[in-house]
């Protein structure tokens, strides 16, 4: 019997994890068919049909349960085998695996990964960018990443979950709207004009609206659907929006949007850190989340900051 490739079972079990081979393509970058190709591959290697397709997606069926549960503990072998042989030496070489939700992604870890791939060049990089926190923390339990970085977390996940960086939030609004002239504004301002918030209070949106219910203040709130959609209504002036800095940056810094700040309240986010339960960090992960933790422990991006003062926010530390 031919043996299936790595390649090939990596594919496999991107197929099982999300019962699509059109989400496996997407994924991995490339076309449904090469996935539809490497999957009957293995069908004729193996001798049977390893997928049906039922209301719930492209399920396993019994074998290819089992082609499933030993491709994914050789792939745990091979993970545990590569943190061994990194741990022996300094970092030269090895694999970091991150996954994140899309906007932590985009203005927290793809900066850094620029500065951590310079340095490292010879380090392999996996960043599995998803579209919310919990699927990202899914990457974690199905071992494709080591770690992720979200900013929602739930006490009953089965991993261990700790604060990485405490993000500030910028109250933000479109130049023309009434609370951007306003004189001294305090809290209660908030309450007469409408919050733009993710859908699922994602972003910090969940901490604004505890933080502003125990200060009395109840604005309206309207969810959408992303954050660009969120950025795109503050700039109409359809309301405000509590952005972290890393997201409305540039925005702030073109003038787009004017942060200011207001007395009484000064609203944060927190990024957690997620992983294995008693699984200790690869040194690329650690030397990674070393870099995380310089470049946004408690600092806003220069240009933000600065315009953000010129506007009237505090940004706090």
């Amino acid at each position: 019997m031919i043996w299936p490739s790595l390649h090939q079972l990596e594919i496999f079990c991107h197929v099982v994890r999300f019962r699509s081979m059109a989400r496996a393509a997407e994924l991995l970058m490339v076309t449904p068919s090469s996935i539809s190709m490497q999957i009957q591959q293995l069908e004729r290697r193996f001798g049977t049909t390893l997928f049906v397709r039922s209301a719930r997606g492209t399920v396993p069926t019994s074998t290819g349960q089992a082609v499933y549960d030993f491709a994914t503990e050789l792939f745990e072998r091979f993970d545990g085998l590569q943190r061994e042989i990194v741990s022996m030496g300094q970092l030269e070489s090895g694999v970091l695996r991150i996954a994140s939700g899309h906007t932590i992604g985009t203005s927290v870890i793809r900066p850094v990964l620029q500065t951590f791939s310079g340095e490292h060049p010879e380090i392999e990089v996996s960043h599995y960018m998803l579209s919310n926190s919990e699927r990202a923390k899914t990457e974690v339990l199905e071992g494709r990443a080591e770690v992720a970085l979200i900013g929602r977390v739930e006490p009953d996940w089965p991993v261990d979950m700790e604060p990485l960086i405490d993000e500030q939030l910028l109250i933000v609004m479109s130049p023309d709207h009434p609370l951007a002239s306003a004189t001294d504004p305090n809290v209660q301002a908030l309450a007469d004009t409408p919050l733009l918030l993710r859908r699922k209070y994602v972003l910090g949106g969940d901490q604004v609206v505890d933080s502003l219910g125990r200060l009395g203040v109840h604005p309206e709130i309207v969810q959408l659907g992303s954050t660009e959609a969120v950025r795109a209504q503050a700039r109409a002036g359809e309301g405000i929006a509590i952005l972290p800095v890393t997201v409305v940056a540039e925005d702030v810094e073109s003038g787009r949007l004017v942060a200011r700040s207001v007395k009484g309240f000064s609203p944060r986010r927190t990024v957690f850190l997620v992983r294995l339960p008693k699984t200790p960090l690869s040194i690329c992960a650690t030397a990674f989340l070393e870099l995380v933790r310089e470049r946004f422990g408690a600092r806003a991006p220069t240009g933000a900051a600065e315009r953000a003062e010129r506007s009237g926010a505090t940004l706090v530390s």
